[in-house]
């Protein structure tokens, strides 16, 4: 079963600056990266994506990269990113949840939905689920906030110690104190760099924006992140996430409203991805008891093959 870091492991043990002797090294030990950059789009070994949405083969989630999901409160970015978390599991990428805003067990009920495609797996089901998160899925055991130093330490941790290759923090709100502390954000988001850098890992980072005055009928961008700019300045990767708050509202008061219902429920935009070629919005459909996004509204949404 998904294995649970707790929040009382020694912090300190972690909470170091990287030893300068161990980033100066000989310029072959780079061969295997020269080699890559020379590499065709067909030859080069394709890095973990998303594959359960139109992003398929659209955004990677490169080694050593970060990228950071930014939205609106209440706009599906934890929604979406557990699908994330299902899609990397799927790839055998070894994936640590750290939501600070959400219990593990809530976490887990979640994604089994998305895993089986149905508002409440059987027990046998879930039992399979819990099986088949060994070796793929770790939950850090902690809610509320968390200073910066000790997040940064779980992601030593995860990488040194369990051999982590993807971490999703959730969110940095609940890690940095406010956006008013841009220096304590810009070294977060230093900070977070150089660990994805030095361990080889990939971090998501979810992130908020600034709540719009004109309302939020319309789709965030990066430059309306919340706080400091050297979050997305510093992101390999920035991708928003919004939800049609309109449609949903136009079905409360008539749930058959044809022209509601055609609309997309959600938009997902790669507004930058430094090593990619693709940048572009997708629309995407929202199963409300599974909690699936999806390419449709009329395409069902199938089961994950846990195997």
């Amino acid at each position: 079963m998904a294995e649970l870091i707790p929040d009382d492991f020694d912090f300190a043990a972690y909470m170091r600056q990287t030893d300068a002797s161990a980033k100066v090294r000989k310029a072959s030990q780079f061969g295997d990266e020269l080699l890559n950059r020379f590499r065709t789009q067909d030859d080069r070994e394709a890095s973990p994506s998303m594959i359960s949405t139109k992003l398929r083969d659209r955004i990677e989630f490169r080694p050593g990269e970060i990228t950071a999901w930014v939205g609106y409160s209440g706009h599906r970015k934890s929604m979406f990113t557990g699908q994330v978390a299902l899609d990397l599991c799927r790839q055998r990428q070894r994936v640590l949840m750290a939501s600070f805003e959400m219990a593990p067990g809530d976490t887990l009920a979640r994604m089994a939905r998305q895993s089986f495609a149905v508002s409440r797996p059987a027990p046998s089901s879930l039992q399979q689920f819990a099986r088949w998160t060994d070796g793929r899925l770790w939950l850090f055991d902690h809610m509320g906030r968390i200073g910066p130093d000790q997040c940064m330490a779980v992601v030593r941790y995860f990488a040194e110690e369990l051999r982590g290759t993807q971490v999703l923090i959730d969110s940095m709100m609940m890690v940095c104190k406010s956006e008013e502390h841009l220096d304590e954000q810009k070294q977060f988001a230093t900070d977070v760099v150089r660990a994805a850098q030095e361990f080889g890992v990939h971090i998501h980072l979810v992130a908020h924006c600034r709540k719009p005055q004109a309302g939020e009928e319309k789709p965030p961008t990066k430059y309306d992140l919340r706080g400091s700019a050297a979050i997305s300045d510093q992101a390999h990767n920035v991708i928003t996430v919004w939800s049609n708050k309109a449609k949903q509202r136009a079905l409360e008061v008539d749930p058959h409203d044809q022209k509601a219902r055609a609309e997309p429920d959600a938009r997902v935009c790669v507004e930058k991805q430094r090593n990619g070629s693709f940048e572009g919005a997708v629309k995407l459909w929202f199963n409300e008891s599974c909690l699936r996004f999806s390419d449709s509204r009329t395409a069902p949404d199938e089961p994950y093959v846990l195997e």
